[in-house]
């Protein structure tokens, strides 16, 4: 064979590599199989419940200090008693949930983009985190399916390799916030809640889900999957001298419904799929604005000197942290909810996380700020 002819078929070798790399991300599940193990199911699904995540900051843990390395961050000076909701839920049903075990996983995006062009696991940024925990702060829709994180194309590439460990389990996607909650948004829907620009944001984001819950659905159909309600950017305390009029609040609720009955649609369309109505609960906590579009939150009590407010702050008596994600005794009571609503959704048989475990487990963060304990007979009001 002539030497020009060798480098000829190199090359051409090399262009179907790369094309074929091109493919392969460009159009995902086109190599992947059907589970076999699914496909037969063969064996009964493990005992503890896989449970993964997508999503952003507030599903990612809050004791990552890979990526999450500034001091100040998620509790500040409380840090070590802060706990995120799938932190809290290891520590209280770790023995029924299985999140993955706890390390640190994923690299650079471009090592990530070799990895999966390859065949092989990818996953970005690096973090601390549960295996099964894709969510990463700053996350928006399109990262569900897009790069860099492809979150759900790379999660489900990491079922795949154990599919039968995922049959009743449960991928909980929980997104969006970031690309919902900017206060020009909110302003916009408060003029208007059809208004062209947040109609459209929302649109995309639904567009992502959908196509995430599709692929989930079509590789792994005997798991689960959850979707998470958007909450309103004016329950936030930092925009509390926002939108003081009720048509302005009635125009933001309605306007978030937009996307609310966008993921009630998915769910509607698939029993294998269900809403998680997280405005609704964070309601009947808290309250919510009252008929003049005013601040008129309620005050939770959990025990003499634990009362909870929709404020902002490091130590547990505030819902927000001081950078505006949600506090332990938030992420605690959303756990207790969570809990009991996968129970009632699915047919699980997870145990119940009672007022007393509740009150347990606050205690040492109630205890780190220097208030009142509490005793665990005492019930969640």
């Amino acid at each position: 064979m002539s030497r020009s002819r060798r480098v000829l078929l190199v090359a051409l070798f090399g262009a179907l590599s790369v094309t074929s790399l091109f493919v392969r991300l460009a159009v995902p599940g086109l190599f992947r199989r059907a589970p076999v193990a699914v496909a037969n199911a063969s064996e009964p699904p493990p005992e503890r419940v896989r449970l993964a995540v997508l999503g952003d900051s507030n599903s990612q843990s809050y004791h990552d200090t890979l990526m999450l390395g500034d001091p100040g961050a998620r509790g500040g000076q409380w840090r070590a008693t802060t706990w995120q909701w799938t932190e809290v839920l290891a520590r209280l049903r770790g023995d029924q949930i299985d999140q993955g075990k706890w390390g640190a996983w994923g690299t650079g995006k471009y090592r990530a983009i070799a990895s999966e062009a390859l065949g092989a696991l990818a996953r970005t940024p690096p973090k601390q985190d549960y295996r099964y925990n894709f969510a990463v702060s700053g996350a928006t829709c399109s990262q569900l399916m897009g790069q860099s994180q492809r979150q759900a194309i790379r999660l489900v590439d990491l079922m795949d390799t154990e599919p039968q460990a995922w049959r009743g389990g449960i991928v909980f996607v929980r997104i969006g916030d970031n690309d919902l909650s900017s206060h020009e948004l909110f302003d916009e829907l408060s003029r208007d809640p059809a208004a062209p620009h947040p109609a459209a944001v929302i649109d995309a984001c639904i567009k992502s889900i959908g196509e995430a819950v599709a692929l989930i659905r079509k590789y792994h159909p005997d798991t689960y999957v959850v979707l998470s309600t958007a909450a309103s950017g004016a329950d936030w305390p930092g925009e509390f001298e926002s939108w003081q009029s009720a048509r302005e609040i009635a125009n933001i609720d309605a306007g978030i419904d937009r996307f609310n009955n966008g993921l009630r649609a998915l769910a509607a369309a698939d029993r294998h799929v269900y809403v998680l109505e997280d405005e609704a609960w964070f309601r009947s906590m808290w309250g919510q604005r009252d008929a003049q579009g005013r601040p008129n939150y309620k005050t939770v009590h959990l025990s003499p000197g634990w009362a909870i407010t929709n404020t902002s702050g490091d130590d547990p008596h505030n819902v927000f942290l001081s950078d505006s994600h949600a506090g332990v005794v938030w992420n605690t009571l959303w756990t207790q909810y969570f809990v009991t609503s996968m129970n009632a959704a699915f047919g699980l048989h997870i145990k119940p996380i009672a007022d007393a475990e509740v009150i347990d487990f606050l205690r040492p963060s109630f205890k780190a700020a220097g208030t009142t304990s509490a005793t665990s007979q005492e019930a969640v009001k």
